[in-house]
């Protein structure tokens, strides 16, 4: 276990050793929330489908962040409803990253009647609003997380397809590549020893700012009652269930769980920009 921690902040060392406060805070928040999910049934006693109490408690030592509705404890819809956003909005990035990329090599490296294709399909995905087109896939699939996790990846295809096809385009035509060329290498070792491993710095940095957006894209589409079904814990549908009580008072209800979504989303958001500044600056010292 200690070598396995050794040898990852040997990896993240020159990383951290240039990270700005904008990168260490990302760092901060989306560690310290993902440690809160994971750690939830050690941080609250109740569970958060079952009524612990009565219902719009406010508040208190017994119930952290209030009761909803339906006498469930919030801070621990809070605590699990982590787990739920984070499963969806990771694996969503994922599933698009897994399919975008190739794609995106594939279009960029070979050209002509392929890149045509590729290129017009995902342009008209491209085209349509992020959280319209996956409502339109979600509310075909219906409501569940594996189909929250579709949609979701469906809409940021293009943006990883769009930035690795720009990239490979500019790449395969470097003297290096050239050279592989020359010497009879095979495409998909061009493609795969030459070519990827320039784009994965960007990838990455790709990859956190679509998670930042993701979180928001899963918290419209549970606000909307197209994700995970109730009674589970999910921070948009606890938004849609006490939006209605706002008028009265009841601001617990949508507080803690908008106030999650927003924080999330800010770590993720500046854990991208903090790696996209070293990168920068990595990129401006080598020219």
């Amino acid at each position: 276990m200690n070598i396995g921690f050794e040898l990852i902040r040997k990896m993240l060392a020159p990383w951290l050793k240039e990270a700005s406060l904008m990168l260490k805070l990302g760092l901060v928040i989306v560690i310290t929330i993902i440690a809160l999910s994971i750690t939830a049934p050690l941080l609250t006693q109740y569970s958060p489908i079952i009524k612990v109490g009565d219902a719009l408690q406010p508040p208190s030592t017994s119930h952290l962040m209030g009761t909803n509705n339906l006498g469930y404890d919030m801070f621990s819809r809070i605590l699990y409803g982590g787990r739920t956003v984070l499963t969806v909005v990771v694996s969503a990035t994922l599933l698009s990253m897994c399919i975008g990329v190739p794609l995106g090599l594939i279009s960029g490296y070979y050209g002509r009647i392929v890149d045509r294709v590729f290129s017009i399909v995902m342009d008209s995905m491209y085209a349509f609003p992020s959280l319209i087109l996956a409502l339109a896939i979600a509310a075909v699939l219906g409501p569940s997380m594996i189909n929250a996790i579709i949609a979701i990846a469906v809409v940021y295809i293009p943006t990883y397809f769009r930035m690795v096809r720009g990239q490979t385009l500019s790449i395969k035509s470097l003297l290096y590549v050239e050279a592989a060329k020359a010497i009879g290498a095979k495409d998909s070792r061009i493609i795969i020893k030459h070519i990827l491993p320039n784009l994965l710095p960007t990838i990455i940095v790709v990859f956190t700012m679509n998670i930042a957006d993701a979180i928001l894209t899963e918290a419209g589409l549970s606000f909307l009652g197209f994700s995970v079904p109730p009674p589970t814990p999910d921070w948009g549908a606890d938004l849609r269930a006490g939006h209605e009580y706002l008028l009265a008072g009841y601001w617990w209800l949508v507080a803690f769980p908008g106030f999650m979504i927003m924080l999330l989303a800010a770590g993720f958001a500046l854990v991208g920009e903090g790696l996209n500044d070293i990168l920068s600056l990595r990129g401006a010292e080598k020219r």
